[in-house]
């Protein structure tokens, strides 16, 4: 199990987020949902130890996870932040052979595993990740991050900015990591049918809190409650 336990925290002085608490059972796909500027992605960066922490902690098998970022990463959580951020005058393979030294992991096995995981990076494999795509370079930071060989993925907004037929592999991607990998992912979105798509229930964010956990189908056949928590 993965969990985010009271998190509160944020920017030098600014408090962005409180008293968050998410859990994500092992083998599960979860969403995260709220509007633009709830916290979703300053609630990635906590459990990343990339922002300042005031209270709670994030955990993993039980374990409290240790402080540093890199030793999250080691410990088994994976981040696609929101932008993707790929290294853009890298290759393809070298961006993924990056991540998996950075981790103490084979870089060619690494390369090889991703071409074959994600087809449509193949014949981009030596083409600098600069001039990729919008989702091609989505693909890709979801190939590096599983580079790392991680046990629970957090992915940040993925379709925000991509076109139809690649959400659609996005999704694919996510349902075979999940059921064929047994990865755990934590996937923030604005986009219910993608999230009906990927999981079966998802906490809802506003100003900074967890303000309701619910079923995706719940939300999708209840307009009002749409409204209500989520502003769409």
């Amino acid at each position: 199990m993965f969990e985010i336990t009271n998190a509160t925290g944020g920017y030098e002085k600014t408090r962005i987020i409180e008293d968050a608490s998410i859990k994500v059972d092992k083998g599960e796909v979860v969403a995260l949902l709220g509007r633009n500027g709830v916290g979703k992605t300053t609630l990635f960066k906590y459990a990343m130890g990339l922002i300042d922490r005031e209270n709670g902690s994030v955990s993993l098998g039980g374990k409290e996870l240790p402080a540093a970022t890199s030793r999250r990463v080691r410990a088994g959580l994976g981040y696609v932040p929101q932008g993707r951020f790929v290294f853009p005058r890298l290759t393809v393979s070298e961006n993924i052979a990056a991540a998996a030294a950075a981790n103490r992991h084979d870089r060619k096995k690494a390369v090889a595993q991703a071409l074959e995981d994600f087809p449509l990076l193949k014949p981009k494999a030596n083409t600098l990740a600069g001039k990729l795509s919008g989702g091609q370079q989505q693909v890709l930071a979801m190939a590096r991050a599983l580079a790392t060989e991680p046990e629970v993925l957090l992915l940040d907004e993925p379709t925000e900015g991509i076109q139809p037929s690649i959400i659609d592999d996005i999704a694919g991607i996510i349902k075979t990591l999940n059921v064929e990998r047994g990865i755990s992912i934590l996937v923030a979105e604005q986009d219910l049918e993608f999230c009906r798509a990927v999981a079966k229930r998802a906490y809802v964010m506003d100003r900074g809190q967890i303000v309701d956990e619910v079923s995706i189908e719940a939300l999708l056949e209840n307009e009002e409650l749409v409204q209500r928590l989520l502003g769409v």
